[in-house]
């Protein structure tokens, strides 16, 4: 049998869950979720990061990556700026619209899981 703490865990990381099948623009992929938590991380650390190198970064297929992140940039959710001593390397990073929804998401997975882990 469970545990009550690690019930009221589950239950949290579920109410996460919701929260980010209803605001994140991940379409109920994991492929879609790596690569949003990808460029999250790398934006607050203030990294730049290359679209190869983002692509390199989850445990996916290039086709599979390929179309969610087209799907991103169609959206709104990434835009694209070329590295300003070689044109030849092309930088992806959020939109102030993924910034504020990962600082939503940061703000509510930290208020859920502290509150089930009381």
């Amino acid at each position: 049998m469970f545990s009550k703490t690690h019930e009221l865990m589950i239950e949290g990381i579920f109410a996460l869950r919701t929260w980010c099948r209803d605001n994140l623009p991940t379409e109920n992929s994991l492929i879609a979720y790596d690569l949003i938590l990808v460029l999250a991380i790398n934006n607050y650390a203030k990294n730049n990061i290359s679209i190869k190198e983002l692509f390199a970064s989850v445990p996916h297929s290039y086709t599979a990556v390929r179309g969610h992140y087209l799907r991103f940039v169609n959206d709104g959710w990434l835009e694209h700026y070329f590295d300003p001593s070689d044109k030849r390397i092309k930088y992806v990073r959020p939109t102030p619209k993924l910034v504020k929804t990962m600082n939503d998401y940061a703000a509510t997975a930290n208020k859920i899981l502290r509150k089930a882990a009381e």
